[in-house]
């Protein structure tokens, strides 16, 4: 009982009563049928005020939003993105990064000739790259449609206080990447889906009733953390489910690891949460390419009070870092502990 389809029901019905974040109308309006102030995302993205102390909303109208590789500048301070309808607000692309040093490492090269000349936008592959604090998003898709074919992401986050509320953030690999250290970021009902190192990197990220979905054969996190940074990934009252039909033949059927550490020293919590059946009994199967990872007591690999077959810590990796939190421990994974004093529902 823990395949996606299932779990949908039960996240739609969960977070329309998160607290959720609450804004004024909309400043500007994007539609692609002319409606709006804007046929494109850009545009409007760009018309916003620099350096915001007050939220600006921009309201996305229905549609396929898929021509664009976006960009969030640093100056952009304070921006929000909501979506008609999340279902159907679809924001994609389908960059990957590849083998083709006359292209930049990027691929399609006709793609990537579209972007080139704006450095903070071809860093990654990512469809959205956020770089202004504040940023928020809500009731929408966002996604990468690449495919099996190399790092294909839907987020690169790169700013402070970046918040998702009732989003789909859908991959394969490298969904999200948390890119800079101590960078916060909040996501609320929403669903992420991907197989290879989904969500990854070194920022601060707090996952609170969401869908964790997963292609089999990879892993769902691969974590950098700083050795002085206290948190890393929380995930709180989480579904961790199966996607079955993955684009890449031989997924279906294969375990889901929740993780294999990336680099310095990682640091993952998953409390109150739901694991399918399909979760690796060994939840860290490989120390991948870090020696340390099993001996070192500095990678916090904590699991606390989950349910579902996938939950059995039985046959856990004998890590001197991977272990059941204790109550006391587990009182510390507050939103506003783990996000520094931010709390993005109070706002």
């Amino acid at each position: 009982m823990c395949f996606s389809v299932i779990v949908v029901l039960l996240l739609f019905h969960t977070s329309s009563m998160l607290a959720g974040i609450h804004f004024p109308k909309a400043d500007l309006v994007v539609a692609r049928d002319g409606s709006g102030d804007f046929t494109t995302l850009q545009a409007a993205i760009n018309a916003a005020p620099d350096s915001s102390r007050q939220r600006f909303v921009i309201l996305v109208k229905n549609g396929m939003y898929i021509t664009e590789k976006l960009i969030v500048p640093a100056t952009k301070m304070n921006l929000t993105l909501i979506g008609e309808d999340r279902k159907k607000t679809i924001i994609s692309y389908h960059m990957y990064d590849c083998k083709s040093p006359e292209s930049g490492n990027k691929c399609p090269a006709d793609a990537w000739a579209l972007w080139k000349n704006n450095k903070d936008l071809i860093r990654t592959s990512a469809t959205l790259t956020i770089m202004a604090d504040g940023f928020h998003a809500e009731n929408l898709t966002i996604a990468n449609t690449a495919g099996p074919v190399g790092q294909g992401l839907a987020l690169t986050l790169r700013a402070d206080r970046a918040s998702f509320v009732n989003c789909d953030i859908l991959g394969y690999q490298d969904t999200i990447y948390m890119w800079n250290d101590g960078k916060r970021t909040y996501f609320a009902g929403c669903l992420v889906l991907g197989r290879t190192d989904y969500i990854y990197g070194g920022g601060i990220g707090f996952f609170e009733n969401c869908e964790i979905r997963s292609f089999g054969g990879g892993w769902v996190t691969a974590p950098s953390t700083p050795d002085s940074q206290s948190y890393g990934f929380v995930f709180h009252r989480c579904n961790f489910t199966y996607a079955l039909h993955s684009p890449r033949s031989g997924d279906d059927g294969d375990s889901v690891a929740l993780g294999r550490p990336w680099h310095k020293y990682p640091k993952v919590a998953i409390l109150n949460s739901d694991l399918c059946e399909h979760i690796h009994p060994r939840g860290w199967p490989t120390i991948w390419n870090m020696d340390y990872a099993a001996t070192s007591d500095k990678l916090h690999l904590y699991e606390y009070r989950n349910t579902g077959k996938g939950a059995d810590m039985s046959q856990r990796a004998h890590w001197a870092g991977l272990r059941t939190l204790t109550d006391q421990e587990a009182a510390e994974y507050t939103l506003e502990k783990v996000l520094h004093g931010w709390n993005p529902e109070k706002e």
